[in-house]
């Protein structure tokens, strides 16, 4: 049976930069199915929450079942998925730099209801504290890896991929038992 891996891009991204092309290649090549949204096309781009709205309607409309639902969400993606998964509970969960934490955003720390989850930030990330993402694994206790990059992550594409590669075996391995 095959998962629906839902990218869910940053504040000032889009669906198909380079982290949306890495997500699309792997599902692809792991047969699975892919979606991912563009979130400038939200009411309001620049509110998360009109951004979860958009996500909600789209997982509504969709009625992906939540034992096959994989939401992997960057920086203000990050945030989205997990407000989405207080609704729509995942199987599992891959953020990067969520937006996790911050007092100007409407729920600071959103309860996360996912099977899995997989956090991921760079040390040098001078937009969102990677302590937010490492108090949440805490909080979680769920597998972190804090990387030598920035916001973007932009150098650290090839141990996203791995990350993510080891983190959807499990899931596919559960899947398929």
């Amino acid at each position: 049976m095959p998962l629906h891996i839902c990218f869910i891009h940053g504040k000032e991204s889009g669906p198909w930069g380079n982290k949306g092309q890495l997500f699309s290649r792997i599902a692809n090549e792991r047969g699975h199915e892919f979606s991912a949204l563009n979130y400038l096309s939200a009411e309001n781009p620049d509110d998360p929450e009109s951004r979860v709205k958009m996500l909600n309607a789209y997982l509504a409309e969709t009625k992906i079942p939540g034992n096959e639902l994989i939401l992997v969400g960057s920086s203000m993606g990050g945030y989205v998925a997990a407000r989405a998964s207080q609704k729509y509970r995942a199987a599992g969960m891959f953020l990067m730099a969520p937006a996790i934490g911050l007092q100007h955003y409407p729920v600071q720390w959103p309860e996360i209801k996912a099977g899995s989850v997989y956090l991921v930030h760079g040390l040098f990330d001078r937009t969102i504290p990677w302590m937010n993402t490492n108090m949440l694994s805490q909080k979680l206790d769920c597998k972190i890896h804090l990387l030598a990059d920035d916001h973007r992550l932009s150098d650290s594409l090839d141990l996203i991929e791995e990350d993510f590669l080891i983190f959807l075996a499990e899931l596919e391995s559960t899947l398929n038992a």
